[in-house]
This record gives C-alpha cells, structure tokens and sequence, in this order.
C-alpha cells in the first residue's frame, strides 16, 4: 500500500469508497455513485484543500481530505471525509491516512486539525485512539429548511 497526497483526478475516483464505507455501520448511510462524486468534487475545488489516498495497484482504497478554516485562533484543517473500503478497514489504513494528513497540514502551516464525527461508539473510539478529543463547549445544530 502507497501513501500519498492525490490530486483532484484521483480524489474523484474515491466516490465509490464514500458509497461503500458510508453504508456500512456504523453510518448506514445510502449515498449515490453521482452524489458522492459531487461531495468529492466540492471538497476538491475549495482553495487551498488537501487530500491523501491509500493506493494499491495503483487505484485508491481509502483517502482523506481536509480543507482550511480559520478562525480567531488561527488557521485549522478541517477533515470532512476520511473513508476506506470496507474490505480494507481494520488495518491501520485510515489511521495512517489521518497522520499523513496531520503532516501535509502541518508542512503547509495549520496550526490543528478538526473534524466532525459521532459523539459515541467506534468512530468516537477510533478518532480518540488517533489523539482528538471531544470539545466540551462546542455542540452540532443542525435544522431542516424544507
């Protein structure tokens, strides 16, 4: 397995890992080929993005991507999506993705690094194990304008 920054081409190529990985538990998630891939290229096209595949035989197995947010204590980066096929879950890849992003971001002068994720279970779990921690003062809110 290669572990490297990707470019925009290849990120593109990981919408069939969002529809894989998300649909399997814990998310349950029902993504679309199409849907995916413009989540893909949503992140690809913000300015000064980031992003790190997991490549074997040349196609890509798990990646993350993180985009800049600044904020009055400096400029963070923030991962929206990091994902791995199922079938390749479980064997220090996305961990390894996390820590090559952490170094791409730290080499490009983020300060830290954030991300959004379930508050209990195996994804809290995991993302703890990788040294987040869960901020105390902030919470999610979220409302449907439909």
């Amino acid at each position: 397995m290669i572990f490297e920054r990707i470019n925009a081409d290849l990120a593109l190529k990981a919408a069939a890992i969002i529809v894989q990985a998300y649909a399997e538990p814990p998310w349950n998630e029902k993504w679309n080929l199409d849907g995916a891939a413009t989540r893909l290229l949503e992140l690809s096209n913000t300015p000064g993005w980031l992003g790190v595949g997991a490549l074997e035989d040349r196609a890509i197995r798990g990646f993350a991507i993180g985009h800049p947010y600044t904020s009055a204590s400096g400029t963070g980066l923030y991962i929206p999506e990091i994902a791995v096929l199922p079938q390749y879950q479980r064997r220090g890849i996305g961990t390894q993705l996390l820590k090559l992003l952490e170094e791409e971001a730290r080499k490009c002068g983020f300060k830290s690094t954030w991300l959004l994720s379930q508050k209990e279970g195996g994804a809290a779990e995991y993302y703890k194990a990788c040294g987040y921690k869960q901020d105390q003062n902030l919470r999610v809110y979220a409302r449907s304008i439909r």
